[in-house]
């Protein structure tokens, strides 16, 4: 059957297509500018072919929200050092921050509609759920095994850290060194001072 292989590697890629074209536009534009007829013009093709990926714009944005969300997906913890882990996984969002910074200014866009569409609010969640408990745990392991301070809120510790995170897009003027910075002084001020 290599005829359906290549029809799935070709749908598998004018979806990527479809989503790269919405990505852009709402980067570019915000939601104020996201016309589904636009985005198909843009892949070359026409609304009932988007519509045959994509049923719903609906469907489109949260493909859009789950594609993001995937690639910010915490890195693998590691089992005997959770300083470590933290400073990896706050390394791999800079990382993807300073590579892609449009993914942020979406991932904002959509959170800001979420406030008001509930199919959307539920992926975010999902998603912000899993980032806290992920964070949460590291929070709790490292204090644990003494690398992070013993009188650290675990709670506290996670809403910073997602709070610098999210926020990244948030400021205009942050260059990587500044965002260096801020992750090495978070790390710094929930290490164990025996362990710096």
């Amino acid at each position: 059957m290599p005829g359906t292989r290549r029809t799935a590697a070709e749908g598998e890629q004018r979806r990527t297509q479809i989503l790269d074209a919405a990505e852009r536009t709402i980067a570019r534009t915000g939601f104020e500018g996201f016309r589904v007829r636009d985005i198909a013009d843009q892949v070359g093709i026409n609304i009932a072919t988007l519509h045959y990926y994509f049923p719903t714009k609906q469907a489109l944005i949260e493909a859009m929200a789950q594609r993001i969300v995937r690639t910010l997906k915490p890195v693998q913890p590691s089992l005997h050092d959770a300083r470590q882990a933290l400073t990896n996984h706050i390394g791999h969002i800079l990382t993807r921050f300073a590579a892609n910074r449009d993914q942020f200014v979406i991932l904002n866009e959509l959170n800001a509609r979420a406030a008001r569409d509930a199919e959307l609010h539920g992926v975010l969640r999902a998603y912000d759920e899993d980032w806290a408990d992920y964070l949460r745990d590291t929070f709790v392991a490292g204090r644990a095994a003494g690398q992070f301070r013993a009188d650290l809120d675990p709670e506290g510790a996670t809403v910073l850290v997602l709070g610098f995170l999210k926020g990244l897009v948030a400021q205009l003027d942050l260059t990587p060194q500044r965002c260096r910075q801020a992750a090495d002084e978070i790390i710094r001020a929930v290490t164990a001072r025996d362990h710096e």
